[in-house]
């Protein structure tokens, strides 16, 4: 058959013994040559339409990265930690690995890579959870054969650091004799609430008008309300009085800045030493004394939780509170009962 002219291009289509091929190229002069080459070879007999057909274009493991920070984790609360684990992935396993040889000892290289950067046993699960996202989206795409497991690490039940009463005193105390009333606030809030450091930042003057503290916008993706404690009230409606656009934050510095302030407190409390004595604790010591207090089920709402699992940590944490107030009674009752 002729070669024929189709839209911008030239199709040349060649039939033999009832058997069609039909190829589209951009110039006359090609789609004529491979006309004439095709006849010839179907009548020897050694036409081979896969070896006409382009090999498939090779996803590298760096551009299944790409796609998949684009279309699944963009626009995420947690988008940024993904990108980093994503990316340490890649580092690990090599940008240009082909992403269809990629298999289960891929794993075992990554756990034994992390856990030599001495990171827990939560930070590898990280790095795995995130190659798993990785893989899922590589099978979909039909770039990978067959899912494989993944096997992340059973993490190890660790105590949850809390505050005692005489380090949040002294902590309060220190920001009082060094003016440090931003930290002061800082503090305040974080213990009285239970926000997480960035829920905390981005309080706004028009939160503070509702009855409750209500935050929106929270890392596991909920919706939750904070009843404040009348020394919480007092922060906000004190930092919120000078403010005059409603969507102002009251608390305006960066994170570097309230992480730098708080390592001087640290530092002259002499608690350089304890690598969890840091700000995140302080919603910690906001749950664990929820616990005394009230049901778990109550905790987790405050503390917005999407699994009860999560809040349970607290409660081990509270159970050890209150055998260590019952120990405190025995030793204060031990010389009455021995009288």
């Amino acid at each position: 058959m002729p070669v024929k002219p189709r839209g911008a291009s030239w199709q040349a289509a060649v039939s033999y013994k009832g058997r069609r091929e039909r190829k589209d190229f951009p110039t006359k002069l090609e789609a004529e040559i491979w006309e004439a080459k095709t006849k010839a070879e179907m009548l020897a007999g050694t036409f081979d339409k896969k070896a006409e057909e382009p090999a498939e274009p090779v996803m590298t493991l760096q551009e299944l990265f790409n796609l998949v920070a684009e279309t699944r984790w963009k626009g995420t609360k947690g988008e940024k930690t993904a990108l980093i684990n994503g990316q340490h992935v890649v580092d690990i396993l090599g940008p240009t690995r082909d992403v269809k040889t990629l298999g289960y000892e891929d794993t075992l290289k990554i756990k034994r890579v992390v856990s030599s950067w001495k990171r827990s046993d939560a930070t590898i699960n990280r790095k795995l959870a995130a190659f798993s996202t990785m893989v899922k989206e590589a099978h979909k795409l039909s770039k990978l054969e067959k899912l494989f497991e993944i096997g992340l690490i059973k993490e190890r039940k660790t105590r949850v650091r809390f505050y005692e009463e005489g380090e949040i005193d002294a902590m309060l105390k220190w920001c009082e004799e060094m003016a440090e009333d931003e930290l002061r606030d800082y503090i305040i809030i974080s213990l009285d609430t239970g926000f997480r450091q960035g829920e905390v930042l981005k309080i706004t003057k028009r939160d503070v008008d509702l009855a409750d503290l209500w935050t929106y916008d929270t890392k596991a993706g909920t919706n939750r309300d904070v009843p404040l404690t009348a020394r919480a009230k007092e922060v906000l409606l004190r930092r919120a009085k000078p403010l005059n656009d409603p969507d102002a934050k009251l608390f305006q510095q960066k994170p570097a800045i309230y992480r730098d302030h708080w390592k001087k407190m640290q530092s002259d409390l002499g608690m350089t030493d304890d690598r969890n004595y840091v700000p995140h604790v302080l919603r910690h010591t906001f749950a664990t004394n929820l616990l005394l207090h009230t049901d778990i089920r109550t905790a987790q709402e405050l503390l917005g939780h999407k699994r009860i699992e999560t809040t349970q940590r607290y409660a081990h944490t509270s159970a050890e509170r209150k055998r260590l107030a019952i120990q405190k009674l025995s030793e204060y009752q031990g010389p009455e009962i021995g009288a």
